[in-house]
């Protein structure tokens, strides 16, 4: 493990953060489009075929779908601000019957 020192304390090196090629990031991209949920084994045919790991892959999707979440929200003007923010946001929508 690579160390550094830091003001007298050894910290671990951060691991460099990995970039798709244009290969692999437009065949996970074609993917997802298909396929918003991958099992297991697909994952790992995945991560075979494009020469990743399968955690990388899955975290691939799983960041993806979180992406494609934030649009999706961001399109119909709903912002999340944390947590206080799930409360229910139509109880105010004209039209609904409130109690």
């Amino acid at each position: 493990m690579d160390l550094t020192v830091r003001q007298e304390t050894l910290v671990p090196q951060k691991k460099p953060r990995l970039v798709f090629t244009d290969i692999q990031r437009r065949t996970l991209m074609a993917i997802f489009k298909e396929t918003k949920r991958p099992n297991k084994e697909m994952q790992n045919t995945i991560a075979e075929q494009l020469g990743l790991k399968a955690s990388t892959v899955a975290n691939f999707f799983m960041n993806a779908r979180r992406r494609s979440l934030d649009k999706y929200m961001e399109d119909v003007g709903i912002q999340d601000d944390g947590p206080a923010a799930t409360s229910l946001s139509y109880v105010n929508t004209p039209g609904l019957i409130q109690n």
